[in-house]
């Protein structure tokens, strides 16, 4: 290896080792692509010359690609005749025939472009770094230059992957496949968390890693119930933490209902203390008991962008781990290109959410609000399509649930609610009905059915026995 120092090429020894160079691992590259030609088209498919520190290697990457491309065979013969000297003076015939005669082999091929890829993204990042620290420096904004910022870590993150880890062949993955099926079929393991309503999980077996749910309604139909139940269940119940974003609400808000809930201690009571009575007591001290140790984590803060909840995910899912995420809702979500539309600012958010949750492997739940197309239906019943801001929010969701309650029938003033599966990538659409109980903010299982729905009237249907509701049963 020492004969580069011949051609004023730095000696090994000579060059500075560290995260953001390898001159040698370069030199290995280059020699291995010339001396075995087929693995030119891996490389470069992997790299750029700028992913090159050193200026030779990075010229004759230029040269070796340039050939193969116009079909021409590749050797230091070619190389020569292609390119007789190399910017620095030096003749290429010499640099190409030194590098191929000190490459020890193409063994470690995928190992120098790994590398020679690392090392490029290392200088990038560090390069990005101080760009962005003068900016700063000669007064730009703070926020501008983060949400540039950012996007720029996003990419050179992006860059920096294994790109073999990104793809795999079925033979690799049956066997995962397989053994989740198996431990599934043995319950030792489940698709996803259940909702905790019975007759909502039939539609839905599991919401899953990767998955975004959206849970809509209009104001007060009971999304915010409904999204932060599950989140409860998954952080008492599952033991895994759940992460809930509210920009509505303040998390002590949010705690008063969770006590509510879990300790079925009506949430009127606790939102006033004078009006506590002496049967409320063992229940809220009961909910105290089991969310003091939850995993359950909340986030009020009303000014967040999707760069925000991006950064607050990743930092909980390093420290604490992160099974769950719920947001509540996505139209309070601020852009931060302040220039767009409110319609391309929310789809931008979809998508980033979509992204953020197969990036972490997390379900997301999002919370979104409808249009006001439903109240001038007969029925007023909603579809997918009655979701505000964007329709990217229905194309981004596996799953699309629609709450509602008619506030003017006596099913609606007695707490019954629609829950309207209406997208549901994999699994049946359809809709259950369940009750919601306000005074608890709870939503449990419809105990016979009082109130049949429009579809059993024109059926015929027998009435069920009178409503039963739940026995001041704890929720959990």
């Amino acid at each position: 290896m020492k004969g580069y120092a011949t051609i004023d090429l730095p000696p090994i020894e000579d060059v500075l080792e560290s995260k953001v160079r390898s001159h040698e691992s370069e030199y290995a590259l280059i020699g291995s692509m010339i001396q075995w030609p087929d693995l030119i088209d891996e490389a470069a498919g992997k790299l750029t010359a700028g992913d090159f520190d050193h200026p030779a290697c990075a010229e004759l990457f230029g040269v070796v690609t340039a050939l193969r491309s116009k079909g021409v065979g590749v050797d230091v013969v070619t190389i020569f005749e292609a390119r007789p000297h190399l910017a620095d003076g030096q003749s290429s015939l010499a640099v190409a025939g030194l590098l191929v005669q000190n490459t020890p082999g193409s063994a470690n091929f995928n190992e120098y472009t790994r590398i020679v890829k690392q090392r490029s993204v290392a200088r990038r990042v560090i390069a990005a770094a101080q760009i962005m620290s003068q900016r700063l420096i000669d007064g730009e904004p703070l926020d501008e230059v983060m949400s540039q910022g950012q996007q720029a870590w996003v990419s050179l993150e992006a860059e920096g992957l294994d790109s073999r880890r990104r793809y795999r062949f079925i033979k690799d993955i049956l066997p995962e496949a397989i053994d989740g099926v198996d431990r599934r079929f043995n319950r030792t393991a489940s698709l996803g968390f259940d909702t905790g309503l019975p007759s909502l999980d039939e539609f839905i077996p599991g919401i899953c890693p990767g998955h975004v749910v959206v849970v809509a309604g209009t104001p007060g139909s009971g999304k915010t119930t409904l999204g932060l139940g599950i989140a409860e269940r998954v952080a008492l119940v599952k033991n895994e933490p759940a992460l809930v974003f509210s920009l509505e609400m303040t998390d002590v808000e949010l705690t008063n209902r969770s006590l509510s809930s879990v300790g079925s201690v009506q949430l009127k009571h606790i939102s006033e203390g004078h009006s506590m009575t002496d049967a409320d007591w063992p229940g809220l001290t009961s909910a105290v008991n089991k969310l003091m140790d939850a995993p359950l984590i909340m986030c009020d803060d009303s000014s967040l962008t999707l760069r925000d909840i991006r950064q607050i995910c990743r930092t909980v899912k390093r420290e604490h781990g992160l099974a769950f995420v719920a947001l509540d809702y996505i139209g309070l979500v601020n852009g931060e290109n302040k220039s767009s539309s409110r319609y391309e600012t929310v789809t931008e958010i979809s998508k980033g959410l979509k992204r953020l949750a197969k990036e972490l492997a997390v379900p997301i739940v999002v919370l979104a609000q409808l249009n006001r197309g439903p109240s001038s239906r007969p029925n007023k019943r909603p579809t997918k399509s009655d979701l505000r801001d964007s329709g990217q929010i229905e194309a981004d969701a596996d799953v699309v649930i629609l709450v509602h309650r008619d506030g003017e029938s006596d099913a609606g003033k007695a707490g019954v609610t629609e829950l309207i599966v209406d997208k549901n990538r994999h699994g049946p659409t359809g809709s259950c009905r369940v009750q919601h109980q306000g005074a608890y903010h709870r939503f449990v299982e419809l105990i016979g059915n009082p109130y049949p729905s429009e579809e059993e009237v024109e059926m015929g249907r027998p009435l069920a026995s009178r409503f039963k509701g739940r026995k001041n049963d704890e929720k959990f």
